[in-house]
């Protein structure tokens, strides 16, 4: 699926997402430097601790699981995931190798430090903002340690899927949501063709921007509809419902669960912002604790 590819037209026509990265790659210590005794380690307070950032406008986020053990660090585990899928980020479902390799060297590294200041950030070449996140993630965990703020796993792990009753103008509304670590790490919202049908799409320019007619409104064009289709840009021509798709799912992942939903964050597109509430409260029945 590639709803992902439209973030940018959410981001353009909706919602603005903070968090672009510097080209410059991070700076650590030099590899000769000393470590420096894991000053904090004796700091920290027994328990568990996560740390999962807001899903990016590439459509991945950063999670980070710590323990803590008779106040040292005896697991960690820093990974990238993927947020329509709920897989973390590996040679068989992302391109860039660099940011896999990173994040392998970077956690080795830092169960053997137990710092993220003490790290050779250069150990591994690319991949520069993998590696900015993975420094402000550890540094996070280690606060939160240092206050004894634990974390408490909100779900059970593993998938959750909910379907609508019956078809709405043709399309069946289905969502699947993964949890891991006791939190929501993907969420796959669809409504799928339940027949061959005839349709049309918005006209979009070459800077992916839609084009419209001198009355105001989107030109659209036609297209075929085939059955088990799913519902895009591709195919639909109100651009606010794959819209509303988007950044739904991302709201889901980010509130871990459906409480506080930002309705205005795309206008219109009511019937489909209501459906992935309510599916995924459905599909999350059965994942509470």
């Amino acid at each position: 699926m590639k709803k992902f590819l439209i973030f940018g037209l959410v981001l353009l026509l909706a919602f603005s997402v903070v968090g672009c990265s510097s080209d410059q790659p991070t700076g650590g210590n030099d590899a000769n430097e000393q470590p420096s005794n894991n000053e904090a380690s004796d700091e920290l307070k027994d328990g568990t601790y996560l740390v999962k950032k807001e899903v990016s406008s590439h459509g991945n986020f950063p999670l980070a699981i710590m323990e803590v053990k008779d106040g040292e660090i005896v697991s960690f585990e820093y990974n990238e995931y993927l947020a329509e899928s709920g897989e973390p980020k590996n040679l068989d479902n992302y391109k860039y190798e660099p940011t896999i390799k990173v994040i392998e060297d970077l956690n080795k590294q830092f169960m053997e430090k137990k710092d993220p200041e003490a790290l050779d950030y250069d150990a591994v070449s690319g991949a520069s903002h993998t590696k900015e996140s993975f420094k402000e993630v550890a540094k996070e965990l280690l606060a939160k340690a240092k206050k004894g703020e634990t974390y408490a796993p909100k779900y059970k792990d593993g998938v959750y899927e909910a379907k609508a009753d019956k078809a709405s103008h043709g399309w069946l509304a289905q969502i699947k949501l993964v949890v891991k670590h006791g939190t929501i790490v993907g969420a796959d919202y669809d409504e799928v063709a339940v027949e061959d049908d005839e349709g049309a799409k918005v006209v979009f320019n070459e800077d992916g921007e839609p084009v419209k007619g001198e009355d105001g409104k989107y030109k659209t064009e036609p297209v075929q509809i085939k059955k088990g289709d799913e519902k895009s840009l591709e195919n639909y021509k109100y651009i606010e419902s794959p819209q509303a798709m988007v950044a739904f799912e991302k709201q889901i992942i980010d509130n871990d669960g459906v409480d506080n939903m930002n309705y205005d964050v795309v206008s219109g597109a009511t019937h489909t912002k209501d459906n992935i509430v309510n599916l995924a409260k459905k599909a999350l029945e059965n994942a509470k604790k």
